[in-house]
């Protein structure tokens, strides 16, 4: 019953704390103009913002968070009284979150790089790690789970520098980020209760509490919002307790769980990574595209969106605790169905969502084995065609192989003419039957750049028989062995003869 107690009193007076803050820090972000200003197409408010709602969300947090629990630490403790493994732990938490208020802070003031806020993550990892903060085995659901051996720092800083951005991605809509971070304290509270990680209780009632002070602020009607300097030190927290909250009792962390519970900004952050590197755009860029951006532009009002991505982030988390804390064979069955409706989930979300960098992404993958198999073989006949290239003996042998190609590789038609060569009739053998482009590749034989002697042809279609895609592939791999060809022909006595006395009529050369 005292833990009880205790656990209404940390949330009932952080709630109490964040309704009473929140208005002052607004009227004084107002005060001093600190305002976010609707200046880009990512920004949905119509109207100046004030942005330090994280100095009342952090602020209440960390008092009544710490207080607390040096208050009832052997109420919460996990190896009995006075729990200096979790003090400790808890400690390095803190003082790792308060370092990403104050980069956030900053940032929110007068703003900071992208570097500077990544050193200030990495910099907050190492302090939650020195303070005991600790991964030995990932586990799915009971037992010891799989040893991570020397992965542990690595994932460590991963893991937490990850969620920590990937809830500032999410930081966008209002009440979503404090919203979603409700979410994944209910996530926290019922997997610590049901471990015996008692410890982690106090810190997330405490910031429950102050999130849900603070979301009458800034849901629906976004009077003020959280910034980077709640932002980033919510998304610390988050990171450690929930994964602390899940330690099991041979010591494995349930992985499934944080997982889950931070599912919604994991998946956007994944989706923004992805989308970024696809685009070959900076991966710390900003861009209008993330989820709760394409769920409006669907035609969603803010709050609409914002509630189902709650949902999704609750259903989510839901399935992290039953995968994780129910009998084996349940939790099998569970996951089996879970990753079914997630794959199928993704799949139609991202057409809906109209991530066609995703979409074109698992498309070229799936058909990569029969455009690797394609591409082996065209150049693989390039070769044979180089090799015919470098035994001829005239301009004419020359045109002859480049013809006879054509078939061999799918194109409509392949030409060679220039100076000696006049274009021949594949124009208009090809245009009155299809509808076709042409590829030109300039051949130059000369030092000056804007003469061409020479030019490569080759027609391609849309059509399924034909193969535009790889066009490209061939002129670049035979136009150069042409170019080398003419080059040495006019070094060559012998050659320069046979140019000049083509092949009598009738004279085929095949591609072998």
């Amino acid at each position: 019953m005292q833990n009880l107690f205790w656990l209404g009193a940390a949330i009932t007076l952080a709630t109490g704390l964040a309704l009473a803050l929140t208005p002052i820090v607004t009227r004084s972000a107002g005060a001093l103009r600190l305002f976010d200003s609707p200046d880009d197409a990512r920004r949905q408010h119509i109207i100046p913002v004030p942005r330090l709602g994280g100095v009342a969300v952090y602020l209440v947090t960390a008092v009544v968070g710490t207080l607390l629990f040096v208050r009832t630490a052997p109420l919460f403790a996990l190896n009995g009284p006075p729990g200096d493994a979790q003090i400790r732990l808890l400690t390095g938490a803190f003082i790792g979150s308060a370092l990403l208020f104050l980069t956030g802070l900053v940032d929110d003031l007068r703003g900071l790089s992208p570097a500077a806020k990544s050193v200030a993550q990495v910099l907050a990892a190492a302090i939650v790690y020195y303070f005991g903060f600790r991964v030995g085995a990932i586990a799915l659901g009971y037992g010891e789970g799989v040893p991570i051996g020397f992965l542990e720092i690595p994932l460590i800083f991963l893991w937490i520098v990850g969620v920590t951005n990937a809830y500032n991605f999410i930081d966008g809509l209002n009440g979503l980020a404090g919203g979603v971070a409700v979410v994944a304290c209910a996530s926290i509270m019922v997997v610590a209760a049901s471990l015996g990680n008692l410890f982690v209780l106090i810190p997330t009632m405490a910031l429950a509490g102050a999130l849900i002070g603070f979301l009458p602020y800034n849901f629906p009607r976004g009077r003020i919002f959280l910034g980077d300097s709640g932002s980033l030190s919510i998304g610390f927290l988050l990171a450690v307790l929930t994964v602390q909250a899940s330690v099991n009792s041979a010591g494995a962390v349930l992985a499934i769980i944080p997982i889950l519970a931070l599912s919604v900004p994991l998946l956007d952050a994944t989706l923004a990574i992805l989308r970024r590197w696809l685009r070959h755009v900076p991966l710390t860029g900003a861009d209008a595209r993330h989820i709760h951006h394409r769920l409006l532009a669907l035609g969603l009002s803010p709050a609409k969106t914002a509630i189902v991505l709650w949902t999704l982030a609750a259903g989510m988390a839901g399935l992290g605790l039953l995968i994780a804390l129910t009998a084996p064979f349940v939790a099998a069955s569970i996951a089996i169905l879970g990753i079914v409706g997630v794959a199928v989930m993704m799949i139609y979300g991202t057409n809906v969502l109209a991530y066609h960098e995703i979409t074109i992404a698992g498309e070229v993958l799936l058909s990569a084995p029969s455009r690797a198999r394609r591409v082996i073989s065209d150049q693989i006949m390039a070769m044979d065609m180089i090799a015919q290239v470098h035994r001829s003996e005239s301009v004419h042998d020359l045109a002859e192989i480049v013809s006879e190609g054509a078939i061999q590789f799918g194109f409509l038609g392949m030409e060679l003419h220039g100076e000696d060569l006049p274009a021949g009739h594949m124009a208009e053998r090809v245009l009155p039957a299809h509808w076709a482009w042409k590829l030109d590749y300039p051949i130059r034989i000369t030092d000056d750049p804007r003469t061409v002697s020479y030019v490569l042809s080759i027609w391609c279609s849309p059509e399924q028989s034909t193969r535009p895609y790889g066009a490209e592939r061939v002129a670049r791999l035979l136009g150069p062995a042409l170019q080398h060809w003419f080059e040495t022909q006019q070094l060559s006595p012998s050659r320069a003869h046979a140019a000049k006395h083509p092949p009598p009529a009738g004279r085929r050369l095949r591609i072998t």
